[in-house]
């Protein structure tokens, strides 16, 4: 536990006092959290959910109680571990299991030949050679190994996604794709629904570009209406926050929610849904603060703008269709979506028909191609753009290329620094101190407050979910989950929302950039997120409990 203190101090002071990159302050953190660590419990963790207790012995049969989730329980070698605290002079017996059969009463393993009689099993535990090959190899690897093995899984896991969806959102941004999004929504809502086209705009645009960047994209439309209307600027701002910033936090592929995502084993297509099924309502309660906000109190618009075409909306003859524009976005949510519902009701495999379908859907829905086909899309809008080049294209995706560089740096790091987390198990500790009946809602509400906590501690929403899954993970392990583990992910991404301050980017970047005062961006900015996060968070509570999906 001193070790994981430790290593959350070094982030928080790294970022908040001594400013260093977040990529920087993870990294150090990781490594004394690796360095800090017993060999005996990276073995522990390496075995967690993968051994069985044996309870009993008769003539070739091992009475088997407490298997893992992961344990192997197919015929072959497998190791009886006694004592795990001495890593170096570990000693395991290994047998041959031909058979296990599962009953109410417990599993029963059949074992090929008899044991010894000085090799009694009893209270030994059970796993896989091949498990516990790799736990031994891992609790003898150096720190520094196993920061970069676990960095290196990082990537593999959301590395490209981050590529792709930086490429998306930079040539949805260079082409005019984005702008043609809003000016396509607010023309078909009405000039009345302004406010309403501002909010579904940013939520829409906020899914594969960054927040701050849909921000610095949509204020000058806000700032072109309050100079046209006189009126409402306040309102033009928030609603540019209420529609971006869940999404955010809730909605891959933005880095957050892709990688609590993908440390959860949660689809990417389901998290996506869940993300935009709770988040809504989060939406919905913004949206009436905002409402409530505006009738309060009166911001006037401070900006002032150096040439008129800064705030001005585009011509829309240069602009790609809004059909067009759009692609990029839906097509891969769609695809992820379609292969989410594949996985539950597939079609008959035993129909030639629908053997095709389930393996293109599988391929199509696979998320690295839904993102790759995305960002395809993307490209194609800023090549048909009039007077564009090749060149030009190149420049778009290497500037895009270069931004995910630094967010793939800096998630890896955060990867590493979980997996570093739970090879001190803490999760089994955390698991044994909390009172029996914390499970289910109760660890939706330890998931929320602990993000919650980070996150007003460092200011970085990224960051507050990436270090709070280390934490939350081992713990949902030990104790198991009633509901899907969605849950436990939107959980975490509702806790990142509240009480944004001054140590957070985004306060400064909408206070700055929108003329408000510290005084004025804390009673708008931060009370929004706040009860927005909060509103979602009793959604996904309400979700978990009403819709289970076990």
């Amino acid at each position: 536990m001193l070790a994981i203190i430790l290593g959350m101090l070094i982030v928080v002071c790294g970022v908040l006092f001594l400013r260093l990159h977040a990529f920087l302050a993870l990294f150090f953190a990781t490594l004394v959290v690796a360095a800090a660590t017993a060999p005996a419990c990276v073995l522990e963790s390496g075995l967690d959910n993968r051994t069985a207790n044996i309870v009993a012995t008769s003539d070739l049969k091992l009475e088997l109680t407490d298997v893992g989730d992961q344990f192997a329980s197919k015929p072959g070698a497998y190791c009886v571990v006694r004592d795990k605290s001495d890593v170096e002079n570990l000693k395991a017996d290994f047998i041959w299991i031909d058979q296990f059969e599962a009953s109410e009463a417990g599993t029963t393993a059949t074992l090929r030949d008899s044991l010894t009689a000085d090799s009694n099993p009893v209270g030994a535990e059970l796993v896989s050679q091949g498990d516990y090959q790799q736990a031994v190899k891992l609790a003898k690897s150096s720190p520094s190994s196993r920061v970069a093995n676990a960095s290196g899984q990082t990537f593999g896991k959301i590395g490209v996604l981050i590529a792709m969806a930086s490429i998306i959102g930079q040539c949805l941004l260079s082409s005019g794709a984005a702008e043609r999004i809003v000016q396509g929504i607010r023309q078909s809502l009405g000039e009345q629904w302004t406010t309403l086209a501002f909010v579904i705009s940013s939520f829409i645009l906020a899914i594969p570009v960054f927040f701050d960047t849909v921000f610095f994209l949509m204020l000058p439309l806000a700032q072109a209406m309050a100079r046209r209307t006189g009126r409402d600027y306040m309102k033009y701002v928030m609603s540019i926050i209420v529609g971006g910033t869940l999404a955010h936090s809730l909605v891959p592929p933005t880095p957050g929610p892709l990688f609590v995502a993908s440390e959860l084993n949660v689809s990417i297509g389901a998290m996506a849904i869940g993300g935009i099924a709770v988040g809504i309502w989060g939406v919905i309660a913004g949206y009436f603060y905002m409402i409530w906000a505006n009738r309060r109190w009166q911001i006037p618009l401070r900006v002032h703008q150096t040439e008129p075409s800064e705030a001005s909306p585009a011509d829309p003859s240069q602009l790609p269709s809004f059909g067009f524009s759009i692609l990029p976005v839906v097509v891969p949510i769609l695809f992820l979506g379609l292969n989410t519902v594949n996985q539950t009701w597939p079609f008959d495999s035993n129909n030639a028909l629908g053997s095709v379908a389930n393996e293109t859907i599988s391929f199509l829905g696979d998320k690295n191609i839904a993102l790759s086909i995305g960002a395809v899309l993307a490209m194609s809008t800023l090549i048909l753009k009039p007077n564009m080049t090749w060149v030009g294209l190149s420049k778009s995706v290497q500037a895009a290329l270069s931004e995910g560089g630094v967010v793939i740096l800096i998630t890896c790091a955060g990867g590493a620094f979980g997996e570093m987390i739970r090879q001190t198990n803490v999760g089994e500790s955390i698991a044994q101190s909390l009172p029996e009946a914390v499970s289910g809602t109760g660890l939706l509400a330890m998931a929320f407050l602990v993000t919650l906590i980070i996150r007003v501690i460092q200011g970085s929403a990224t960051v507050a979910m990436i270090a709070a899954i280390g934490i939350v993970v081992p713990v949902a392990t030990q104790i198991g989950l009633p509901f899907h583990p969605v849950y436990l992910a939107l959980a975490i991404g509702c806790g990142s929302k509240p009480l944004p301050w001054m140590n957070d980017s985004g306060f400064w970047v909408i206070s700055r950039m929108s003329g408000f005062t510290e005084k004025e961006t804390l009673k708008t900015f931060s009370v929004l997120l706040t009860i927005m996060g909060i509103a979602s968070f009793l959604a996904t509570l309400v979700c978990a409990l009403c819709f289970p999906f076990v």
